[in-house]
């Protein structure tokens, strides 16, 4: 048996020794603690008292028992150690002297230790070509990450000129309509007032590029106060239709305008307003192929003006209902022509246009059999109910 074996069995048996006497006198402090509070169970105080000294007194008994144990345990196996270890230590060392080769543990210790060397040496090693392959890995995801980063400019860059495309597309459509309406009334010799009124539109059209490309070119700064609010939803739905008549893409719409009164006040920016319905159509003539019957009701609900949007096209498809108002979901193809892409912007920046003023855009079932598309807006604070 070596000398390791050997100290754990005495350390077992010292420690198992001890374990025992613990539990043996426990055992009798709690059968006598138990006696003791039975008796006093009689609601005597003296006795009450007694049996608290006598508790205290077996507390302390046990606790001096047991340190005498653990010290005795101690002891002993510090003794058996002590003793096998010398013991053997002397024999090796007279074995050794007297030229025996049996049982040479201090040769066996010494090849160990030269065995656990070599193995030391062999995780060394190995923990170095870890770290050079650590280190090599580190290097590449730093590089990986370095790319991703120059990406994800071009990729901000390519969404910033998608945006740039999508909401300038429309009003240059219109631009380049009432240019060339302008060319053919001149051509036939229209009346002024008719070449006038082409005029005023393209250039109102032309404003609101500017208008977009100005915000634009301020990523992240609070927006100035809009000069056109409050606005009249009713003025700004028969100026969009108008100018659908010239737009390539509208054009050939059915279009009908269902108000509910004289006027539509709401608390929002006309030319902002112009924008989302301008949105709003062109998303239906995507979906009615450019030919189907589209209609705009207003209408008053409370303190809300509320503009529904309604085609006669195939409706939403139940894969991107959810996701409708996400930028980049869209269920049409992309054509690769201007403000015609299917990049999914327009109705993602008709929400957020909405919700800056406090409104909402809302997609749903039309009555026509297609979609339909509810804005609402708050009414001018003095013309609410409340007020």
């Amino acid at each position: 048996m070596r000398i390791r074996d050997e100290v754990r069995m005495w350390t077992l048996v010292s420690m198992a020794a001890a374990l025992l006497t613990l539990g043996a006198l426990g055992s009798v402090v709690v059968r006598r603690v138990g006696a003791v509070a039975l008796r006093a169970l009689q609601g005597d105080l003296v006795k009450q008292a007694k049996v608290a000294t006598q508790l205290a007194g077996a507390e302390l008994a046990l606790w001096l028992a047991t340190a005498a144990v653990l010290a005795l345990a101690v002891a002993l196996t510090w003794a058996a150690l002590h003793w096998r270890v010398t013991w053997r230590l002397e024999t090796a060392a007279r074995r050794s002297a007297e030229g025996q080769t049996g049982g040479n543990e201090v040769q066996q210790l010494q090849q160990a230790l030269d065995q656990l060397r070599q193995e030391l040496a062999r995780e060394r090693a190995r923990l170095l070509g870890q770290l050079q392959a650590y280190d090599g890995l580190r290097q590449a995801a730093d590089a990986a990450v370095r790319q991703l980063a120059e990406a994800d400019r071009y990729a901000l860059v390519g969404r910033v000129a998608m945006g740039v495309a999508h909401e300038v597309g429309s009003p240059l459509a219109i631009v380049t309509g009432y240019l060339e309406r302008l060319y053919a009334l001149e051509q036939a010799g229209a009346p002024v007032t008719d070449r006038l009124r082409c005029v005023d539109q393209a250039q109102h059209a032309a404003g609101r590029i500017g208008h977009i490309l100005t915000e634009l070119a301020r990523p992240g700064q609070p927006r100035d106060d809009d000069a056109d609010r409050p606005c009249d939803l009713l003025s700004v739905s028969v100026r969009v239709l108008e100018q659908a008549e010239q737009h390539p893409k509208l054009r050939a719409l059915q279009l009908d305008l269902q108000p509910n009164g004289p006027q539509h006040p709401a608390d929002a920016s006309a030319s902002r307003m112009e924008q989302v319905l301008l949105n709003l159509l062109s998303n239906a003539a995507d979906a009615t192929k450019r030919c189907g019957k589209v209609q705009v009701t207003l209408r008053r609900e409370g303190d809300w003006q509320v503009l529904h949007v309604d085609d006669d096209g195939p409706g939403i498809a139940p894969e991107i209902r959810d996701r409708l108002f996400e930028a980049f979901v869209s269920g049409k193809t992309n054509t690769g022509k201007v403000g015609e892409s299917g990049w999914g912007l327009g109705l993602a920046v008709s929400a957020r246009i909405a919700a800056s003023y406090g409104g909402t855009l809302e997609a749903g079932d039309s009555p026509l059999g297609g979609a339909r598309f509810t804005l609402r807006l708050p009414c001018p604070a003095h013309q609410r109910l409340g007020k």
